[in-house]
């Protein structure tokens, strides 16, 4: 990995710290978040250098590994799983893209604004992607066992 992207790593989990105190996590909980926005840096970063290019796909795993750990997260600190993933996502968020957009749109160069508010788009789609297939495995783990459980008590 370049010296960029590991700067850029360090900026994701510092803003992932900041965002947990914004939050109002309680301090034994932001180390947690804090890797879980590390986790979710490394994982889009690797996503573009080893796997492809493509935004959407990079943000979808990198979205996916970080609700699943929040999960994990969840369990350890015994806590919502939202309190680690809201800080976790942050650094995933396309700010740049809106920005873009919204600053070709004020300068009148509208192809520019669809390119970029496709792309801010494709983005948000694909962190919210990631989040709810966690969400729906985690559901389905939970109902099997619950069955589980049901099976074992006699009627």
């Amino acid at each position: 990995m370049s010296m960029d992207i590991i700067i850029k790593i360090i900026a994701g989990v510092i803003s992932t710290i900041g965002f947990a105190i914004i939050f109002k996590l309680r301090v034994k909980h932001i180390p947690l978040a804090a890797i879980d926005g590390l986790i979710a840096c490394v994982v889009y970063f690797c996503c573009l250098e080893f796997i492809s290019d493509d935004l959407f796909i990079a943000n979808m795993l990198a979205s996916f590994a970080t609700a699943g750990f929040a999960e994990i997260c969840a369990r350890i600190g015994k806590a919502p799983a939202t309190i680690f993933l809201l800080p976790g996502c942050i650094a995933l968020v396309p700010g740049g893209s809106l920005y873009n957009a919204m600053r070709s749109l004020l300068i009148k160069d509208y192809d520019e604004f669809g390119a970029q508010l496709l792309t801010t788009g494709k983005v948000a789609i694909a962190i919210g992607g990631g989040i709810i297939a966690v969400s729906i495995i985690r559901y389905f783990l939970n109902q099997i066992k619950c069955n589980k459980n049901n099976k074992k008590e006699p009627a």
